[in-house]
């Protein structure tokens, strides 16, 4: 698989970075907002709009996470693309490497023919490389997932979770990120599913940014009758406040 490959070159490439010197602390609370907006007029017409929402708090040797992200879509006057996707994270640190975590979450797009999906999810986060450069951790867990779709049957099962998350300072004001993860149920080993997000930011004045993102979700077994796979590209401003 392609991106297995990708992450096990990645990984070659940044384990020598390790012995950087580290980063100073985090802010214990930090709040990110993103708006786009694309429209067209004339001979054809559509909009697409998007909001994201990106919430951390770090209490103690806590870090608690809530995302949030909402796309829609209208070409001519009809509706074509319409997803909103919520996940709550609370993670407790074990050790300066290790932490163990549990997260709830919540995603619905009918035009890929889920009207709601509920996920919960419990595991261990390792970091492999954490310093003043880059970031590079792992997640493996295992939970239970229920999802109603348009088509074909329910779904009901437990499953089980991998993901890896990459962050690389390219320079004093801009980042990139790459965040993969595949997820699937032990019910159905044919059921499984991609998630794959890469994002380049760059600070435009204090506390706004411009963000350059690409988003794959990937279904091994949609409902019937849909594609397996949705992809978004996105240009947004971000606009960050933070609290040490």
């Amino acid at each position: 698989m392609k991106y297995a490959s990708a992450l096990v070159f990645m990984t070659a490439l940044l384990i020598p970075a390790a012995a950087l010197a580290q980063d100073p602390p985090p802010p214990t609370h930090e709040q990110n907002f993103e708006a786009a907006y694309v429209g067209v007029t004339g001979n054809a017409s559509s909009s697409t709009f998007g909001l994201g929402a990106d919430l951390v708090s770090r209490p103690d040797t806590w870090l608690i996470r809530n995302k949030v992200s909402f796309v829609r879509n209208e070409s001519n006057d009809v509706l074509v693309a319409n997803a909103f996707d919520l996940t709550s994270r609370a993670q407790k640190e074990l050790n300066a490497r290790t932490s163990v975590f549990g997260e709830y979450g919540f995603f619905r797009d009918r035009f890929a023919g889920v009207v709601h999906r509920n996920a919960v999810t419990g595991g261990v986060a390792l970091k492999v490389i954490d310093d003043a450069r880059q970031t590079f951790g792992v997640d493996l867990g295992a939970g239970y997932v229920s999802e109603a779709r348009l088509a074909g049957d329910d779904i009901s099962s437990g499953s089980y979770v991998a993901g890896a998350g990459y962050k690389l300072k390219l320079t004093e004001t801009a980042e990139i990120s790459d965040d993969l993860r595949l997820s699937g149920l032990f019910a159905q080993g044919d059921n499984w599913r991609i998630d794959h997000a890469i994002a380049l930011t760059t600070r435009v004045a204090a506390g706004l940014s411009l963000k350059v993102s690409h988003a794959i979700r990937y279904a091994n077994f949609p409902p019937p009758g849909f594609k397996k796979t949705d992809a978004i590209m996105s240009v947004a401003l971000v606009a960050k406040f933070a609290q040490p």
